[in-house]
Formats: structure tokens, C-alpha cells, sequence
């Protein structure tokens, strides 16, 4: 009977109502006065916010932290994922959804490495093989709907991920990549305006300073040419 009975039995739209109400209730209170915005019935587990993050309907954020004015759009799957600020994170996308071994194991199995308390039966009793790793978000970043972050990889500042694309290794500042497996398309912009970018780090400076010089974000050239620490 035991065997039978598991606790997908007691799921049912009022317990989970209740609970992503209490989620949050708990993260929303926690982070009063932060301008956080939790959609419908999404779950977030050990998830560090910073200001003004909105994440949309039916999602999962496990094992994260996320910058400034970034936001995540519905049923989106992110797990131990450092995402910086003003990121652009598109729906239905995957960020470390976990690893298996590839070579020298002889199975890929999760039952034969490690010992998850999500299988019904494992051989081991302890971890042989790590199946996550973190992801890096650098800042300024946008993620199209449905991509893929493979774990381990590192996104740096300012990159674009094209949709459905499947990325399985670091994407450099400013660059665009799309594909599956995801490849290099161009960059944003000429190296030296990169380099301007990437030594104002404009996403590090504080709001008013973004309000003041906003009419520049409008056109590159002006941004590269505006006396911006006079400004």
C-alpha cells in the first residue's frame, strides 16, 4: 500500500494555490520596499532579489540571485543561476536544468552515480558525479523564449541569446548567438563602443544617474561620445 501511495495524491489547485501564496507572502514581505513581484503559482526556493525583479506565471527559480531590474517571463526553469542586473529573461526558457554524464560512466542514468531522493530506487549511496553545475549571468543580458542554458556556462555582459537556441559554452561581452548547438552570429556593436560599454558598466550606476543620461541610451553614438561622468 505504502508503495502505491505517493504525495502527488494530495496535490490539488487549493493546496497549491495556498502554497505559492505563502511563498509569496514570504518572499514579497521579506523584500518590502524592493518592488518584488511574484507571478501566479510560480515556486522559489533560496532565491536572493534585488530591486524592482518581476518574475511571471508558473515558474521555478531554485538556488539563484538576480541583479537590479531583471525579471524572468513565464514558465521559465532557472536553477543555480547568478543573473546580474537588468537582464531580460524570455518565457519557457532553461537555465542549468542538469547534467548527465557523457563519457566514462558507463550509464547515464542518475540511479548508478548519484543518490537523489527524487528516484524511487538508487544503487548509490553517495555522489559520484556532480550533476549541476552553476550558470553566470553577466549584465544587460536578453535571453530569447525557449533557450536552453546548458549548466556551467557564463554569459557575459551586454550578450544576446537569439530563441530556441541550446547554449553549451560561454558567450563573450556583446555578442549574439543562436542555434542549436548556439553559435556566434556578430557582436552588438564595434569593439570600440565595447569597450566604452563595458568601462562605464552603466548597469552599475545608481537610478538617478540612469534617469539623467537616458536620452543617450537612445542612440550608441551618442552614449560613446556624451562626457558621461559630467553628465
Amino acid at each position: 500500500m505504502m508503495k502505491f501511495f505517493d504525495r502527488s495524491f494530495l496535490y490539488n489547485p487549493l493546496g497549491q494555490y495556498l502554497s505559492w501564496l505563502k511563498c509569496k507572502g514570504w518572499y514579497q514581505i521579506n523584500h518590502w520596499g524592493q518592488h518584488l513581484r511574484i507571478g501566479y503559482l510560480s515556486r522559489i526556493s533560496n532565491v536572493t532579489f534585488g530591486r524592482y525583479n518581476i518574475v511571471g506565471e508558473h515558474c521555478m527559480l531554485i538556488n539563484c540571485s538576480m541583479g537590479d531590474f531583471s525579471y524572468v517571463n513565464s514558465y521559465s526553469y532557472v536553477l543555480n543561476a547568478a543573473i546580474g542586473r537588468y537582464c531580460s529573461i524570455g518565457p519557457n526558457v532553461k537555465i542549468a536544468p542538469g547534467k548527465h554524464p557523457t563519457s566514462v560512466f558507463v550509464s547515464t542514468h542518475p540511479v548508478t552515480f548519484n543518490n537523489q531522493v527524487n528516484m524511487l530506487r538508487n544503487y548509490c549511496k553517495e555522489e559520484k558525479f556532480r550533476n549541476y553545475s552553476p550558470v553566470t549571468i553577466g549584465n544587460d543580458v536578453w535571453i530569447g523564449a525557449n533557450a536552453i542554458i546548458i549548466d556551467g556556462v557564463n554569459i557575459a555582459d551586454g550578450a544576446i541569446i537569439a530563441a530556441n537556441s541550446l547554449v553549451t559554452k560561454d558567450v563573450g561581452p556583446f555578442e549574439i548567438v543562436g542555434g542549436t548547438p548556439a553559435k556566434f552570429i556578430k557582436k552588438r556593436f564595434d569593439d570600440d563602443q565595447i569597450i566604452c560599454l563595458l568601462e562605464t558598466s552603466w548597469w552599475d550606476k545608481d537610478e538617478e544617474w540612469v534617469q539623467k543620461n537616458i536620452s543617450k541610451f537612445w542612440d550608441i553614438e551618442d552614449f560613446t561620445h556624451a562626457d558621461l561622468n559630467e553628465a
